[in-house]
């Protein structure tokens, strides 16, 4: 590959975000190793990798820098104040992540052109892709970017997501449904590119007998926020006890909802059955997956638009064995061919979960071909040194096109 290559992160590594560290370490095994720069503080090291942390103390040095660039590239302020100036900002957080990225931008850019980059790559739409958008614009380094669901359906899209979108040389996404907003948003359809998020774990199931014989064992994962649709599964569980089902529900995770959902749970008497055991690291919930028979994905689109492309822990369930009922809306049912590798349904209509569950539990040798197809599924689509591969030669294409450019 030709040229040298950043990643941008907001913060490297965040325990919740595991995706990206398993690409980042499949890419490295590959032979592609790009410089790891960490925006919001992180660790120094990881894995054996350095990574480059932004000291905050340096947005002093903005009082040297915005007038420098504002008189070098005059075009520049403009071209991204006038944006800024052109919608409201969507929330606060958004409104720190800007300028946060704007200023490591000023500060950092001519430590980028000096070093030689080729290509700029920002894992998230967010901070990360203001950063590389700022730094593009002072130094005509050319830069792609990462946008998942949450970037481009909440509140309509980060604040600066139209001008980020026209000046990236990739946009990739995980998911159908995001691709398609993408492109509704304007980008052409060769600059999107759908690389799936890869799994680099394979868990092995003994048996695809039930884990318990007395109940059935249900299980639940991700944080507790209205796109996940947790109010729906306190819902389903409690037609699941009035049809007299044995069952144990367990939900990990935490989240702002987490006392609502506690007390809602007690107040629909679900005590003994619906159980938040808060969150875990990523070996406890591996384990997890195969101390449950099936799991369950109710995400629904939230009232400020946000919602789920395929959440990481679709195909994680799936590569367990799991048999998997996801919910319709948005992209997470992309993860499955529907009934033959898992079951897409409606939320908003759980009498069909009920039923799937209930012919489960009486019947669940019926479901084995379905679950062995599922395993067979995630290892295929979602392989973490297949998208390393895709992903690198995205950026092999990217980085040549550069190179031809100076030269």
């Amino acid at each position: 590959m030709s040229g040298k290559v950043a990643f941008l992160y907001a913060t490297f590594p965040r325990p919740t975000e595991t995706f990206v560290r398993r690409e980042l370490k499949a890419l490295g095994d590959q032979g592609f190793n790009p410089v790891v720069h960490s925006i919001w503080k992180g660790k120094a090291q990881w894995d054996g990798i350095r990574i480059r942390r932004f000291r905050l103390f340096k947005l002093w040095t903005l009082c040297f820098w915005i007038p420098l660039w504002a008189f070098l590239k005059p075009r520049a302020f403009v071209e991204i104040l006038s944006v800024l100036w052109s919608r409201p900002c969507p929330n606060l957080q958004n409104w720190n992540e800007t300028f946060l990225g704007l200023g490591f931008a000023l500060v950092e850019a001519s430590t980028f052109k000096r070093e030689g980059y080729s290509l700029l790559h920002a894992v998230w739409a967010t901070m990360p892709a203001t950063a590389a958008l700022g730094i593009s614009k002072l130094t005509d380094i050319p830069f792609s970017m990462g946008a998942h669901a949450y970037d481009v359906f909440r509140h309509g899209g980060d604040w600066l997501l139209s001008l980020k979108f026209e000046e990236a040389s990739l946009v990739r996404t995980t998911s159908y449904s995001s691709a398609r907003r993408i492109s509704q948003m304007g980008v052409d359809s060769g600059r999107i590119k759908l690389i799936r998020r890869g799994l680099g774990h394979w868990p092995k199931r003994d048996s695809f007998e039930r884990v318990s014989a007395s109940r059935l064992e249900l299980l639940s994962v991700g944080r507790l926020v209205e796109k996940k649709g947790y109010f729906q599964q306190l819902e389903l569980a409690c037609l699941l006890e009035a049809e007299g089902l044995p069952f144990r529900l367990r939900i990990i995770g935490s989240g702002p909802l987490e006392r609502l959902l506690e007390r809602e749970s007690q107040r629909m008497g679900l005590a003994g059955k619906v159980f938040f055991v808060g969150a875990r690291n990523e070996e406890r919930t591996r384990a997890a997956f195969l101390e449950c028979d099936v799991f369950l994905f109710t995400g629904v689109v939230a009232k400020n638009g946000d919602r789920d492309g395929i959440p990481n822990v679709i195909p994680e369930a799936l590569s367990a064995g799991c048999l998997v009922l996801t919910s319709n809306k948005a992209g997470a049912s992309e993860a499955i061919e529907d009934g033959v590798s898992g079951y897409s349904l409606d939320p908003g209509n759980l009498g069909p979960w009920v039923s799937l569950l209930c012919e489960f539990h009486s019947s669940p040798e019926k479901f084995m071909p379905l679950r062995e197809a599922a395993c067979a599924r995630a290892r295929e689509t979602f392989d973490v040194r297949r998208t390393a591969r895709e992903m690198r030669a995205e950026f092999g294409k990217l980085t040549k096109r550069s190179w031809a450019t100076r030269w």
